[in-house]
């Protein structure tokens, strides 16, 4: 079982630890010495930064980087540069149940959580979240740093830049390009290609003027 050392001490951290324990020897967490609240996380050790190196060698361990999209994906990004500096390599975790097409071509430090469907010739890039049930359809390309939630559709053929926020269950149209830094909410439908830092939501639903037991009986249910 592969070393490892997850950069991140929030939710997103803990979560991906839950899938990774059975398949990695996970044997610390590390973030920044000020950000660091408790010393200890799931019964492993958190390490500064600053310190990683000093502790866990580069030459023995490998990195996840377990943080969310903050500022972006930038913080992601920004410690994935760092970390690789100090020499460190990167795994990518993909869940059992994600089928592995040989023309797919992944990146290292990528999350790809269960009942994930990649496609093929898609290509993913480095530093990537996608979360559980969601599809990149074939051909497609997602570059860095992007976070894609549950249930988004991409389909096929279409590219997605880096530093990219997917709302969950949103659809993104076939042959087109979501720019760089663009945020897309839930439930949105995009079928035309964006420009840079783009914002893109959807109303909610609205509230029905009856209440559930006479909504039923008014629906004949």
């Amino acid at each position: 079982m592969d070393k490892l050392i997850l950069y991140g001490n929030g939710r997103i951290a803990k979560i991906i630890y839950q899938f990774l324990k059975s398949d990695f020897d996970v044997v610390a967490f590390t973030v920044d010495k000020d950000l660091i609240e408790d010393t200890v996380i799931e019964d492993l050790p958190v390490i500064a930064f600053e310190e990683i190196q000093d502790k866990y060698p580069p030459s023995l361990f490998s990195m996840l980087i377990t943080v969310g999209y903050v500022g972006m994906n930038a913080i992601r990004a920004q410690k994935y540069q760092q970390a690789k500096k100090k020499g460190y390599s990167f795994i990518t975790y993909t869940h059992p149940s994600v089928q592995k097409h040989d023309s797919v071509v992944l990146g290292e430090n990528n999350v790809i959580l269960d009942h994930v469907s990649i496609q093929p010739y898609a290509k993913i890039g480095n530093s990537n979240f996608i979360w559980s049930n969601a599809v990149v359809a074939h051909g497609c390309t997602v570059e860095d740093n992007c976070w894609i939630t549950s249930g988004v559709s991409i389909a096929g053929d279409t590219v997605i830049r880096s530093k990219v926020f997917l709302g969950i269950n949103a659809t993104i149209g076939h042959n087109i390009t979501i720019e760089d830094e663009t945020f897309i909410g839930a439930n949105c439908l995009v079928t035309r290609s964006t420009n840079p830092k783009e914002v893109y939501i959807s109303r909610d639903a609205e509230k029905y003027r009856l209440d559930s037991q006479r909504f039923l009986q008014f629906s004949g249910v």
